[in-house]
């Protein structure tokens, strides 16, 4: 095989010979959970950062950013 027609990832993975994130998810799904998707899902430690609701006083700093933001790229910023 010709590394030089290779992209540099491509080229490490043929060098460190592992598998790809894709691949592991794959593994896991088809033979760690028998194709089992409930476990499977069940499983993933999942992020719930976007869950959280702002309080009210956030809500408020970003609603008054925002407004500043807008009034900073109007094209009629010069007049206010």
């Amino acid at each position: 095989m010709d590394y030089e027609d290779i992209d540099e990832l491509e080229a490490d993975i043929y060098s460190k010979n592992y598998k790809t994130p894709q691949q592991v998810q794959s593994h896991l799904f088809n033979v760690v959970y028998n194709r089992n998707w409930k476990e499977y899902l069940n499983s993933i430690e999942w992020d719930g950062l976007w869950l959280r609701h702002d309080t009210e006083e956030e809500k408020q700093l970003k609603i008054e950013k925002q407004q500043q933001r807008e009034l900073m790229m109007s094209p009629f910023a010069k007049w206010f």
